[in-house]
């Protein structure tokens, strides 16, 4: 592992980045006013790429191909290196050095001391004012993507303050890493991706190996063995985890990890002897593992059965250290008192037994006197127990004084009471929109100073408390189990006597419904992009079995970053395995999956007619594809039509109109008639949509 480490860390000389068409001007700006130079090499002009040069690299082109093509170790880059065009005096000094002592600048040490190259693979053509060179370049391989850009620092150590540099020059300009660090080579790349594989692989099978041992050594006293596998397994686990960045790679060895805590500590349970000290020091570090990788979202991993037993070994484990707790030496002078009393009680067995004998011969002991004396020990001993059991539920503010007797504000006091309620230091701001059943407004954590949303509920009616209780609790259900980029975060509640704030992640680029007043999205690709996350967003959502049932680009919104997040869950449904509600939802009791609930032009056929539910979240299909047409049309679904009733008249009958070729490619029609499949059992789900030719764009 800490070759591996080595090894990349001498490898990763490179970063690669995504701009976009709209980014080049002020990309190509920042580059200018920073004294960039633009290479013109004549062995790559046919493959559409370009250089652009740190400033300290102007009339170097050896240097520039020796920084192209270094793998392992870079080239000598001091400043009173050699240059290509320079002639250097016998004493391997420049007529214009200064002395020893003479103070450089340090941005001069600064410019000279961190050289790199950006290569360059623009699909649209830029005018470069700045400094030109041109230079004879051997060609080869950049395997350079289009629209992809590539920073080569002057070796592994110093690509993370060229990567600061870089950025700071185009410090105006968006632009996004794809890569944090690579190799430059193409074929040094593929090898280190598949080192990569490898080490994932060895460490998956280290980790599923001591299950194995586990079984195999089963009958035998083996128990310092499989202790010293999962120690080993598990520090293995965690490096691996510093190491590893692909998001998929993490999220499966965190399941791993996860699950063999489970493992270890039902080793410590099951297999071990309680009594043994070594079982008390091997609990303590099971426990610790078991609590590290169990915090946050990783605990969700968990299935009902693996949760149930986590619990249960837990438990079990908290009993064996109280067994072995020796609080300043008071067990082990009770041991000592016991046995001393023992065989005091021991030397007087016989004598108490004569006495007992005669006892009972005289008649002094009599049956309705021991009856009296028990039932008074028995009485005195609940007491002290009911007593203690009081104080615990006192501490743990199970029990206390009475707050409300009003049974209109009952549901009020429930919600203030869930796990959800939440205190934080906060102000309020200007209004954003409006949701499902509130008010929605920008705020200020004053503990923190970071901005969020706050959807403000008011009960106007205390005979309403019920259902809006309902309403906001099942809001809450379906926000606080979802966690994903393209989901609008959830931070709590905080409950007021007429009023309920719902904390929320708060985007800045206002609603997808905003954009598109002011006409369509012209570029497609931006539409492909908007349309591959509300996917990615809806593959989730049905992953949890949980449909949203009301997408419309007024719950689509957008971040900082241009990150689509759907929003408002107030119609959403939580569904089981057989599509059917789990729980209340916010439309009653008695509806099912395909009740009418959204918005008329978005809403898919069988959700009109009460038909076919169809496939899981295949009405969500129909209005991701209503919303794709609104971007590449610029109007509403059925837009020409002036009331409700003929709209679900017409969606029942038929689909939207598709938009013309001038306005979305053939594949992209053929993709909105994918989503506007009448029979929702042969409509595509997400994931396939995923893999539509449109999408792969």
């Amino acid at each position: 592992m800490n070759l591996y480490r080595s090894l990349l860390g001498e490898l990763e000389n490179a970063a690669e980045y995504h701009i976009d068409d709209t980014n080049y001007p002020s990309f190509i700006e920042g580059l200018e006013r920073t004294n960039h130079v633009l290479v013109y090499p004549d062995t790559f002009n046919d493959d559409g790429v370009c250089f652009i040069v740190e400033p300290s690299l102007n009339d170097r082109p050896e240097q520039i191909q020796k920084l192209l093509k270094s793998v392992l170790t870079s080239y000598d880059k001091r400043p009173d290196d050699k240059r290509s065009d320079d002639k250097r005096p016998p004493d391997d000094k420049r007529p214009d050095d200064k002395k020893p002592d003479d103070k450089r600048p340090e941005e001069d040490i600064e410019i000279k001391g961190l050289e790199y190259v950006v290569i360059l693979s623009p699909r649209v053509s830029f005018e470069w004012n700045g400094v030109v060179m041109a230079v004879s370049m051997e060609q080869f391989n950049l395997d350079l993507k289009p629209h992809h850009t590539r920073l080569v620092a002057d070796g592994a150590d110093r690509l993370q303050a060229c990567k600061q540099r870089f950025r700071k020059s185009v410090e105006d300009c968006y632009i996004k890493m794809l890569t944090e660090s690579r190799p430059n080579d193409p074929d040094v790349n593929h090898e280190a991706s598949k080192l990569k594989k490898t080490i994932f692989k060895l460490v998956n099978k280290i980790i599923d190996s001591v299950n194995t041992i586990r079984n195999r050594t089963r009958n035998g006293e083996c128990q310092d063995l499989i202790e010293n596998c999962f120690s080993f397994a598990t520090e293995v686990g965690q490096r691996a985890l510093r190491y590893i960045h692909r998001d998929a790679w993490r999220v499966q060895l965190n399941v791993k990890l996860t699950r063999m805590s489970i493992d270890w500590v039902s080793f410590i349970c099951d297999d071990c002897v309680p009594t043994d000290r070594k079982t008390f020091r091997w609990a303590v570090i099971a426990l610790e593992f078991a609590m590290a990788t169990n915090r946050g979202n990783n605990i969700l991993n968990l299935t009902e059965c693996e949760f149930a037993m986590l619990r249960s070994k837990v438990g079990m484990c908290m009993r064996l250290f109280i067994s072995h707790v020796d609080i300043m030496g008071a067990r082990q002078s009770y041991e000592a008192q016991e046995q001393q009393r023992q065989g005091t009680i021991g030397s007087n067995d016989m004598g108490q037994s004569i006495v007992q004998q005669v006892k009972k011969y005289r008649g002094q002991i009599h049956n309705g006197e021991c009856v009296n004396a028990t039932q008074e020990g028995l009485i005195a001993a609940i007491r002290q127990l009911e007593f203690k059991r009081a104080q615990k539920e006192q501490e743990q503010r199970l029990v206390g004084k009475v707050l409300e007797e009003d049974q209109q504000n009952r549901p009020l006091v429930f919600l203030a009471s869930s796990s959800s309620n939440i205190s934080l230091r906060w102000q309020q701001g200007k209004f954003i929109g409006g949701g499902t059943f509130g008010s929605v407004y920008l705020a200020v954590n004053l503990d923190t100073g970071d901005l969020m949303a706050v959807k403000e509920i008011r009960f106007h009616d205390p005979s309403s408390l019920t259902k809006l209780y309902k309403q906001v609790k099942d809001e809450m259900s379906v926000m606080e189990m979802l966690d994903h980029p393209n989901i609008v975060s959830y931070y709590g509640i905080e409950v007021h006597r007429d009023r309920v704030y719902i904390f929320m992640e708060y985007c800045s680029g206002g609603s997808l419904a905003s954009q598109l007043e002011h006409g369509r999205i012209e570029n497609e690709k931006v539409v492909q992009f908007y349309a591959y996350q509300m996917l990615q967003g809806l593959i989730y959502l049905h992953e949890h079995n949980i449909v949203h049932r009301d997408i419309k680009p007024d719950n689509i919104l957008l971040d900082h970053m241009g990150t689509i997040k759907f929003v408002d869950f107030g119609a959403a449904k939580i569904l089981a395995k057989n599509q059917r509600t789990m729980g209340r939802t916010t439309t009653g009791p008695g509806t099912n999956v395909n009740s009418l609930t959204g918005t008329p032009m978005y809403m898919a056929p069988e959700v009109i007619t009460g038909g076919e539910k169809g496939r899981k979240g295949s009405m969500d299909i129909w209005s991701l594809g209503c919303c794709v047409l609104e971007m590449a049309t610029g109007r509403r679904p059925w837009s020409n039509l002036d009331n409700e009733w003929a709209v679900m008249y017409h969606v029942v009958t038929g689909h939207p109109p598709l938009p013309d070729s001038s306005q979305l490619s053939d594949l992209g029609i053929d993709f909105l008639r994918q989503c506007f499949t009448r029979s929702p059992q042969d409509r595509p789900p997400a994931e396939e949509l995923l893999q539509h030719p449109w999408m792969a764009l």
